[in-house]
This record gives structure tokens, C-alpha cells and sequence, in this order.
């Protein structure tokens, strides 16, 4: 049981109030409060009701997402994602979220996963083809829409497989593309996107009244039932297709952008990765049974989102009194947690601002606390998709550094935008020489 100190004593913090949100003052300010404060910190609301912690202690972390999970709620700063994906996985809580994400995890099981990654190697082969082009003409390349555009494709082939050729050919036009091709995730998009809600219900009626069953997600969700054998309804359907088109494409995106970017600037981690694949046994692109061979690009991946983990930001709300690091909580206090900055802890992490994949070594990290590092979450809710990401990001990589070298072409200076997503400000260009 849970003893709270006799004193009820809270954490320090600034005397100016104020309200966190996934947006620059917020991410400038908790680095400022970090270095000042330290692991706990305490912050007066400007408009909310209640006070909030921003916690860096990985201790503070487990106790938050694992051990009193049960007393956290999903917390302040969803209102805009559940506009956007409606009331899927990542927005849900309770008995629904739980009987969701069992139906859904089917979905993500490994043999599922090494069928859709034969679609994979397919969209990297196009992409290498379009920018094997460039190379041989000299023309730059936009890796931040080409990494974004391939994540889009990727996630909706894996939901939706051919049907997605339907769906554009009635519409003239990818309608999903608006997710790579806007930036801005406003009230605006949020309405365009869930328009097309309407493509997935339709496709799903086909499926259903039909034989059709393409070895897809959206069959697995399908074909899913509940505790007491009934299937997801079509609201709940397509709030969990458009919360894994969203989420499948963008942190996978932002990763990618962020991996070429750092392996630019560090020839030698590039040399490493260049050495591996060299010496795996594959022409073209590494198949699923063989991605096992990538250690070393799997510590690039681990090391990307040490340093620039897609989603910056946690937040969950309390739901009765408790006790973080021999501080009182109070029912209702909003607690945030910043992986960009737990990632970066220097009582953790040496150089904790230099890219080093060795750090993610097979036994590097054994001494290392296990919730300094959660770029997917932890606890009941880590992200159900992160082994289909992480083969996806292996197989981009692979398959593009076995034929070039990417440089950064610094046109501006490289910015931090921490949003909903933690994305580059500008478009990241580079120029590809074949190897």
C-alpha cells in the first residue's frame, strides 16, 4: 500500500503558472525547469484547474507507467489528437481500451508482419529506383517528404493492400496524402481527415459482403472478436484504422528523417552500417528472415530515438492521491514526461548529446535503467506497432545505404519543431552518391 509523507510535502518549481502543451514555449521551458530543477518538478496552472509534475527520474517513470499504472489516466493534450483519430488505441482507456487491444494485437503478431514486409521491400525498391535518378543526375533530395511519403504508403498497403488502388482511382488521388503533404495538424486537417473515415467503412462493407480477404490489418480487425464473440463495431473500427495510419506514419517518418540526418554527419557510424550490410547475404533488398543480421542498424534506429524520439512528450492525470519520489500527488495533478530530455539525462547517459549507436550494443545497455529509454511508451501501453516500425525502418535503411551514400546539404540551419510529433522545422535535402 502506498504511504504518503506525513508532511505532504511538493516538489519545487517556477512562481510564473503556466500550462504544458506539445508546442515550442512548452518544450523551451522544460528544458530550462529540467536543468533547474531537476528529476521533479511542480508547475501552478494559467488556465487548467489543477497543478502538474513533469517528472525525469526513471524511477519517477516506472512508478507513473508500470507500477501504479492503474491510478493514471491518459492525460491533458489528447483533445486534439481525439479529434483527429476519433476514440482508437492510443485515445481509449478502461475495459474499452483493454478489449481493443487485444482484438487489435493479433494484427502486429510476427507472422503477420513478415507477409506485409514483402509490401515493404517493394515501396523501398521504387523509392531506391527514384532516388538512384536523382543521383545520376545530381538533383537533391527531399529525404524528410520521401521518408514520409514511403511511411504513408507503407501503412496504408499494410491496412489496406490493393484496395487502396481503388480508393485513389475514385477519388483521382491518394485522399490520404494530405498527412505528408500538410505539416499542420489543426482543427482543419482534423475535419479533411476524418472525411475519409467514409473509404474505410466502404471498403470494410465490400470485405464483409464479399470473400475478398487480402492477408491485411484490416481483415485481422475484420475478422477480430471481443470477450464475448462480437466484432468491432464500425465506429470503433475506423477509429483504430485511422489511429494506426496516423501513428504508423508519422513516427516512423520522423525517425527516418532524423537517421539520415545523423548518419550524415557521422561518417563513422555510416562506415559501420555500410560494413554490415556489405557482409549480409542479399543483392537487392534483405528479406524479413534475415533481418535479424542488422544488429547495428537496429542500434542506428535504437540511437535515433534516443535523440529524437517521435512522440516528445507524455502526459497522464492521476486519479487518487499518491506519493512520486516522496512527494504528495494530489487526485486530478496532471504528470508529464519528456523522452526527449529522460533520453538526454546525463546522471544516465555519457555525452548524452552525441550520436552513438554502441550505446544500444546486445550488451551495452545491461546496466542501464530500463525507463530512461521509452520512446514507445512502457508499461500496459507501449506502442502496439513498434516491432511492424522497427522492421520498416530496418528495410529502408538496408536497402538504401547498400546503394548510396546520403549528405546533408545544409540550405538552413537544421531546427527542432516539437509539435504533437517531434519533426524537423524545415525539409532536410541532401545529395545521394552512388556507392
Amino acid at each position: 500500500m502506498t504511504q504518503f509523507p506525513a508532511s505532504r510535502r511538493l516538489p519545487a518549481g517556477p512562481d510564473q503558472p503556466f500550462d504544458i502543451n506539445p508546442d515550442d514555449e512548452s518544450f523551451a521551458l522544460i528544458e530550462r525547469l529540467f536543468a533547474h530543477f531537476g528529476d521533479i518538478c511542480k508547475l501552478e496552472p494559467r488556465a487548467r484547474k489543477v497543478p502538474a509534475y513533469i517528472i525525469h527520474h526513471p524511477d519517477y517513470i516506472k512508478h507513473v507507467l508500470a507500477d501504479r499504472n492503474q491510478n493514471y489516466i491518459k492525460g491533458v493534450g489528447f483533445e486534439r489528437v481525439k479529434m483527429l483519430l476519433g476514440n482508437g488505441i492510443i485515445v481509449s482507456g478502461g475495459d474499452y481500451w483493454r478489449s481493443q487491444r487485444r482484438m487489435i494485437q493479433p494484427a502486429f503478431h510476427r507472422a503477420v508482419i513478415a507477409q506485409l514486409s514483402t509490401t515493404m521491400r517493394v515501396l523501398n525498391q521504387r523509392l531506391l529506383a527514384r532516388w538512384e535518378a536523382k543521383a545520376a543526375t545530381g538533383e537533391l533530395i527531399n529525404v524528410t517528404s520521401g521518408t514520409s511519403e514511403l511511411a504513408l504508403e507503407t501503412v496504408l498497403r499494410a491496412i489496406l493492400s490493393d484496395d487502396l488502388d481503388a480508393i485513389i482511382a475514385r477519388a483521382g488521388g491518394n485522399p490520404f496524402s494530405i498527412l505528408s503533404e500538410d505539416s499542420v495538424r489543426d482543427l482543419q486537417l482534423a475535419f479533411k481527415f476524418r472525411a475519409l473515415t467514409r473509404q474505410v467503412i466502404e471498403v470494410a462493407a465490400l470485405r464483409r459482403a464479399g470473400e475478398h480477404r487480402p492477408p491485411d490489418i484490416l481483415s485481422v480487425l475484420i475478422d477480430a472478436r471481443d470477450a464475448n464473440g462480437n466484432p468491432m463495431s464500425d465506429k470503433a473500427l475506423v477509429d483504430e484504422v485511422m489511429t494506426l495510419i496516423v501513428a504508423g506514419h508519422e513516427t516512423t517518418a520522423s525517425t527516418l528523417n532524423w537517421a539520415w540526418y545523423l548518419l550524415s554527419a557521422n561518417q563513422a557510424a555510416e562506415a559501420e552500417l555500410h560494413a554490415e550490410i556489405d557482409g549480409a547475404p542479399f543483392n537487392d533488398i534483405l528479406g524479413f528472415d534475415n533481418l535479424q543480421r542488422l544488429v547495428f542498424t537496429k542500434q542506428i534506429i535504437d540511437e535515433t530515438l534516443r535523440l529524437y524520439p517521435p512522440v516528445w512528450l507524455f502526459s497522464r492525470k492521476a486519479l487518487a492521491e499518491d506519493d512520486i519520489g516522496g512527494y504528495y500527488v494530489a487526485p486530478g495533478t496532471d504528470i508529464f514526461m519528456a523522452p526527449y530530455f529522460v533520453h538526454r539525462h546525463p546522471q544516465f547517459w555519457d555525452e548524452p548529446e552525441v550520436f552513438r549507436p554502441e550505446r544500444f550494443a546486445p550488451d551495452a545497455g545491461r546496466q542501464r535503467h530500463k525507463y530512461v529509454y521509452f520512446p514507445f511508451s512502457m508499461g500496459q501501453r507501449r506502442c502496439i506497432g513498434e516491432f511492424f516500425a522497427v522492421v520498416e525502418m530496418q528495410i529502408h535503411l538496408s536497402a538504401v545505404a547498400k546503394r548510396l551514400r546520403l549528405r546533408h546539404v545544409p540550405d538552413r540551419p537544421v531546427e527542432l519543431e516539437p509539435h504533437i510529433n517531434l519533426r524537423s522545422r524545415h525539409n532536410l535535402f541532401m545529395r545521394a552518391e552512388p556507392r
